[in-house]
């Protein structure tokens, strides 16, 4: 075994240790010294780069496996695999703290309608041909929705693609946070509305999307803001503010 990096290990300071070795396996993996697909060494060749004890470096990686970052495979002579971590993860966390808090569904949605425009103007600005394609495909799947719980899932992906035609990775992640945290509740309402008035509220749905695909292609900025400002919100959706001041956040209830 190689000399500890980090001093002598010694009875309460076990954990420490596991944090400090898990932390600077997180550092090479965001400075791109690992990459996702790619393997760190044997969990005996990092007992050897860190100097530690074989309970420490285990407990290391189950932290890391525990953030999604790697996956163990027990009986593998290679080293554990790099993964990108996974937005549902982040979300179960920040859903955590935003619940603790007391925070509403409304506060979400709120925090939704003030991203949204400007990942749409960026989206007119910068959307490739690709990006387009996705959501023409999306819409094409939305509009064949056999019920109005079925339209859900391409309706939020929907607005994940069109801020995902931003390119803006921290737009992006927040979409996908706030997409993940509000997707139950989206679903909830969409329960409420009656099966007689589901196939009308996913075409007048479809064709506000289609029109705002039409404003990103045409990289009418300006008008792809303003269109997305007035019939992008909850309210003009659902044509109600039930959701004021709305229910508390419960991803675990």
């Amino acid at each position: 075994m190689g000399v500890n990096m980090f001093g002598p290990e010694r009875g309460p300071r076990f954990s420490k240790f596991s944090e400090m070795v898990a932390d600077d396996l997180r550092g090479r993996m965001a400075r791109g010294e690992v990459r996702p697909g790619e393997h760190l060494p044997p969990e005996s060749e990092l007992m050897d780069i860190y100097g530690v004890a074989r309970p420490t470096m285990r407990e290391a990686l189950r932290i890391l496996e525990s953030e999604s970052l790697i996956v163990l495979r027990r009986g593998s002579h290679l080293g554990p695999l790099v993964q990108e971590p996974d937005t549902r993860v982040l979300a179960r966390q920040t859903g955590l703290r935003l619940q603790m808090q007391g925070t509403s569904v409304r506060d979400l949605v709120e925090a939704r309608a003030v991203v949204e425009p400007g990942a749409v103007a960026l989206a007119a600005a910068r959307r490739s041909g690709s990006d387009l394609q996705e959501m023409r495909d999306c819409l094409l799947t939305a509009g064949r929705s056999r019920s109005i719980l079925d339209f859900s899932r391409p309706s939020v992906d929907f607005r994940i693609l069109v801020v995902r035609s931003s390119h803006n990775r921290t737009l992006i992640l927040m979409a996908e946070l706030v997409s993940t945290l509000l997707r139950k509740e989206y679903e909830s309402v969409l329960r409420n509305i009656a099966e007689a008035d589901g196939r009308r509220f996913i075409q007048q749905s479809v064709a506000r999307y289609e029109r705002l695909t039409d404003l990103i292609e045409n990289r009418d900025v300006q008008g792809a803001v303003e269109f997305w400002q007035n019939h992008g919100t909850v309210d003009a959706e659902f044509g109600t503010s039930s959701l004021q001041p709305g229910p508390m956040l419960a991803v675990y209830s």
